[in-house]
């Protein structure tokens, strides 16, 4: 592995030279550089990154640079870094078709997650599940189609629960295997005017994949236990619904229907009932519960759960963007859907969306 000592940074060069076909010495030049750069960023990564990724390195046939978990980096998950002449593209890829079919397990096993994670990255993020058909005979595989190419942020949590749940049955079908792959193109002039300083910029940008990585590998946290667990059940509240008619367990999630009230869209909260504040309750000194809310793709975490006395109601107070959104989108006596979910960490997300009638 070359020193990286005096590397100073992508320049414009580096990104010029892979447009210049048939010039193996700028080719050379800029394969060096990013190898140089790839020692550079695996020192700097956090330690959590460094034991994910332990090995890097340059693949000349790929003209890339990579951070992997396996010697053998298409044994399980990598990230690769590709040059070009306009941009700098990271991609966080899994091929290996056992890794493949953990990663689709979770997924399956916990799509909300899934989705967050995924969609929680930003719009600048492309998300592709590759369909291959496999040779029966030689056991190669071919590019049959794409099951999915877009922004993450096209992608909303029933269908992005329905398109890994196709990924799963694909990858489990010896015909076919349906790799993953999620990248993020930066502008190679804005790289280059960074200097040592997209070092930094891409240790960032690693660390925030973390979380994903680790989940599609199986090593998510997972959420604390409590001392009593009941069935984890969906309860459908409709507007008219007594509260002695819901479901006495909410424990990990919940479906409410509230109706806006013109007193709600002015003062930016929605209310639900007492038999849900036990969800959000802490301990019985708990008077209020931060909570991220999800809407049309955003994930805001400046929404708050309140306890109102006397009689315990939960209120659901809006974040001044999450008000605007519903000022906008709604009007009295419209219908909003709430779905509260326990994540890990004790974190809970709250998805609204509006009934169509």
């Amino acid at each position: 592995m070359q020193s990286t000592t005096d590397f100073t940074g992508l320049t414009m060069p580096v990104f010029t030279a892979f447009g210049w076909a048939g010039e193996e010495t700028a080719i050379k030049f800029a394969l060096s550089q990013l190898e140089a750069f790839i020692g550079e960023l695996h020192a700097n990564l956090s330690r959590e990154a460094k034991e994910k990724f332990p090995f890097y390195g340059l693949s000349e046939e790929h003209q890339a640079v990579y951070i992997s978990a396996k010697e053998d980096v298409f044994d399980d998950i990598y990230i690769t870094f590709f040059a070009r002449p306009m941009s700098l593209e990271m991609q966080l890829a899994i091929q290996n078709e056992v890794v493949l079919t953990k990663a689709y397990k979770q997924s399956e096993q916990q799509p909300t997650m899934n989705h967050r994670l995924i969609t929680e990255l930003g719009p600048e993020w492309t998300l592709r599940i590759q369909q291959l058909q496999v040779d029966e005979d030689s056991a190669e595989s071919t590019h049959y189609q794409d099951v999915y190419k877009d922004s993450v942020a096209s992608l909303n949590e029933a269908a992005s629960t329905e398109l890994f749940s196709k990924a799963a049955y694909l990858n489990g079908d010896a015909r076919w295997v349906a790799p993953f792959y999620l990248s993020k193109r930066f502008d190679s002039e804005r790289v280059a005017a960074m200097g040592l300083k997209i070092v930094e910029v891409m240790a960032d940008q690693v660390s925030k994949l973390m979380p994903l990585a680790d989940f599609l590998t199986g090593k998510a946290l997972r959420k604390k236990s409590t001392k009593t667990r009941g069935k984890s059940k969906k309860t459908a509240v409709s507007t008219d619904t007594t509260i002695d008619d819901q479901d006495d367990d909410i424990e990990e999630m919940f479906t409410y229907t509230a109706e806006l009230k013109p007193l709600h869209l002015q003062r930016g909260f929605i209310n639900m009932t007492a038999k849900h504040w036990p969800f959000f309750q802490i301990n019985s000194r708990t008077e209020t519960r931060p909570v991220t809310v999800y809407y049309e793709g955003i994930y805001d975490k400046k929404c708050t759960v309140w306890r109102l006395l006397p009689n315990d109601q939960a209120r659901l107070m809006l974040s001044p963007a999450v008000h605007e959104w519903v000022e906008e989108y709604f009007q009295a006596g419209d219908q909003i859907e709430i779905t509260a979910r326990k994540m890990n960490d004790d974190e809970i997300q709250m998805s609204l969306k509006p009934i169509n009638e």
